[in-house]
């Protein structure tokens, strides 16, 4: 662990990409086979390999399990974090006074297995566990495994810098790294095959999901003919939820775009597809369904997070998969062939049940593309995907070959009530906003919106909001409510989360309204309005 936590220090130290790179690659070709995957992963800031449960430690716990082991006040810590806007410096700053580490120094595989173990184990065992950890690390070690706990690493090195590393620390191609680590989903076992140069051996394998291949957004449909020229493949963008489905002796599994295993949320999607020999996957979305059309993404939301999903839900939400795209047929990856050759693939599978074809079509003119977008929204559905025809498959790549046009968003005025510290680069900068709209005389919270303001404008909005502060609550001010905003959504519900009983999708800020006063923001009866409007503002049932 000593020897990660100074790779990471001094990669964090260094302003050249370069120099990053060699560092991490240096460091990687330092470690025994048995170590390789886990560093690589922990250099991209991963914790936990794909597919392991959640460490379940979150921020608090940690605050408290420091605080505890420090014997220190717990918003000393919390005052720290908030000032730094980086709770592991700010328990390396706060263990700098707690002497050395006691007992055997942790290894890499120590830690490693003990993150694995801290999502199997009870609260009370997490604590012991963590306390364990924390006696037998350096101040800098602790730092940056409260980092790696909470997915904060922010070294300046991604996943695709420690792939250039893991090339350069076994001298393998980088394209050869790139592919392996698309194919497995997990850059610690591309490194592992990198350091015993098996790259040439990845496929991909059923059971065994890979990052899905992401459109690049869209405004409009002049905006997207100028990232493709015709012919382009069409195919409807439905309110669901991106899913792989995988196929092998005669076992049917979903996974979700996190990789995970969701099978249990949809038992009617069992079985759907017999009679195919070897393994197969299939890319598509799953939706709720019915009379032959998509129902919205919060009928299906209701089915998420539940052990088993009763048969009331069965009925009231059924779903579809519907598949667009297949990855690998009878035991052979088609990832390298154009779209439309992996389209016939498609076509040829006998899918007429739930388990179905996306429908689709060769656009053959520029106009033919604004006129399927207004057919699909026609639809019902949340837009339109065009794909470059000659494309091959890209796991976990946002490229330009793939292109995605949604439909227009709705706006809201909005008053900021409250704000929150952020983190990392905008540490010391007031940036989660929380607003209201109004209520009668009154006001009433309706959300946070985070993004759609520069750095420029948020440390503006802060001073702003230090003169205005009514309260200070550690990390969350409430502020004189006079700062209006212009507030964009994707899709608006019925929420009990917030006192509105309202919740937007997706919000972000399209500008500040310096042009009206808080009596003029938007009311609660407009979100009811807009949301009767709507037609997939249903309740969310919880």
């Amino acid at each position: 662990m000593r020897a990660l936590a100074l790779t990471l220090e001094t990669i964090s130290s260094h302003a050249s990409t370069a120099a990053k790179v060699r560092s991490a690659a240096a460091y990687l070709a330092s470690q025994e086979t048995l170590r390789i995957a886990p560093a690589a992963r922990f250099l991209a800031g991963i914790p936990l390999p794909p597919r392991t449960p959640a460490t379940r430690v979150g921020r608090s716990t940690l605050i408290d399990v420091v605080a505890a082991f420090a014997g220190e006040d717990r918003s000393e810590l919390l005052r720290r974090a908030t000032l730094e806007g980086d709770l592991g410096t700010a328990v390396g700053m706060l263990l700098e006074g707690h002497g050395r580490a006691s007992g055997p120094r942790l290894t890499l595989t120590e830690v490693a297995e003990a993150l694995r173990q801290l999502g199997d184990i009870g609260a009370g065992q997490r604590t012991k566990l963590l306390r364990g950890l924390l006696a037998r690390v350096t101040p800098l070690e602790a730092k940056y495994l409260v980092k790696l706990l909470l997915g904060s690493l922010r070294t300046g090195v991604q996943a695709a810098r420690v792939e250039e590393a893991i090339a350069l620390a076994f001298d393998q191609p980088a394209a050869a790294v790139r592919r392996a680590h698309m194919l497995l989903g997990d850059i610690g076992l591309a490194a592992e095959h990198a350091a015993v140069e098996t790259l040439d051996s990845v496929s991909l394998q059923a059971q065994r999901p890979v990052r899905v291949m992401l459109a690049h957004p869209c405004s409009s449909a002049a905006q997207v003919l100028e990232v493709l020229s015709p012919p382009i493949v069409a195919e409807d963008k439905f309110d669901g939820i991106r899913a792989q489905l995988h196929l092998s002796s005669g076992d049917q599994r979903l996974y979700s775009r996190a990789l995970e295993d969701f099978t249990h949320f949809f038992p009617e999607l069992r079985r759907e597809v017999d009679g195919l020999d070897g393994e197969w996957i299939l890319d598509g979305e799953v939706v709720a369904w019915l009379d032959d059309r998509c129902l919205s993404f919060t009928t299906l939301q209701r089915r998420l997070g539940r052990k088993q999903v009763p048969l009331t839900l069965l009925l009231d939400a059924p779903v579809v998969f519907l598949a667009f795209d297949v990855l690998r047929a009878a035991s052979e990856d088609l990832i390298d062939l154009p779209l439309l050759r992996r389209k016939e693939a498609l076509e040829a599978l006998p899918l007429d049940g739930r388990v179905r074809r996306a429908p689709w079509a060769l656009l053959q003119a520029e106009v033919e593309v604004a006129a399927w977008f207004a057919a699909a929204v026609e639809r019902d559905n949340e837009g339109a995907v065009f794909k470059d025809p000659e494309s091959c498959y890209l796991p976990g790549t946002r490229g330009r070959a793939w292109a995605k046009l949604k439909r227009p968003v709705g706006t809201i005025d909005v008053v900021v009530t409250g704000a929150e510290w952020g983190r990392g680069k905008r540490a010391g900068l007031l940036s989660d906003l929380i607003f209201a709209v109004r209520a009668g005389d009154g006001l009433v919270e309706s959300g946070r919106v985070y993004s759609g303001l520069s750095d420029d404008a948020i440390g503006e909005m802060t001073r702003r909001f230090r003169r205005q502060t009514l309260s200070d609550d550690g990390p969350i001010r409430r502020v004189t409510p006079e700062v209006v905003l212009e507030v964009a959504f994707d899709e608006i519900r019925q929420s009990r989360r917030h006192p509105s009983g309202f919740a937007l999708r997706f919000p972000r800020i399209v500008r500040h309204r310096v042009d009206l006063t808080p009596a003029e923001i938007s009311t609660v009866e407009d979100l009811a309005e807009l949301c009767a409007q709507d037609r997939r503002g249903r309740p969310e049932g919880i």
